[in-house]
């Protein structure tokens, strides 16, 4: 073999080595950035306890610290409902359930007491179960 053969083959290796090294690094880099600011991805395990007290046909209300119609509000909103389906999730205390999903540590009891609701149990991390006071 030509040394001049040798010498393209060995061009196109460290070339080919060079370009995997520049896209390991790129991705390493994406998945540095892109990651769940919302926790979108762990919805369904933190809210596993919910979903095992409450009926599967459970119509539920929400309730949460976030600001309504801001991007928060909705990974939360639309992330929960995922996590919950078949139970319908809707804003409000229209039915016996409601979901509590708070970012922030408080009296959650007394927030459900606010709106004549009953806390059922905390399953910590921002996830509460209240039931409508009768």
């Amino acid at each position: 073999m030509p040394a001049r053969v040798r010498w393209a083959s060995l061009a196109a290796i460290l070339i080919a080595l060079a370009g995997a090294l520049v896209n390991l690094k790129l991705e390493s880099d994406y998945q540095q950035t892109a990651r769940d600011p919302y926790m979108v991805n762990m919805q369904t395990e933190r809210l596993a306890g919910v979903l095992a007290a409450v009926p599967p046909e459970a119509q539920m209300g929400y309730m949460t610290d976030l600001e309504r119609g801001s991007s928060a509000y909705q990974a939360a909103f639309n992330s929960a409902r995922y996590a919950l389906a078949p139970r319908i999730v809707a804003p409000g205390f229209e039915g016996e359930w409601a979901l509590g999903n708070f970012a922030k540590p408080a009296d959650f009891a007394a927030l459900g007491r606010e709106k004549g609701l009953e806390l059922v149990r905390d399953f910590g991390n921002g996830a509460v179960l209240y039931r409508r006071l009768r």
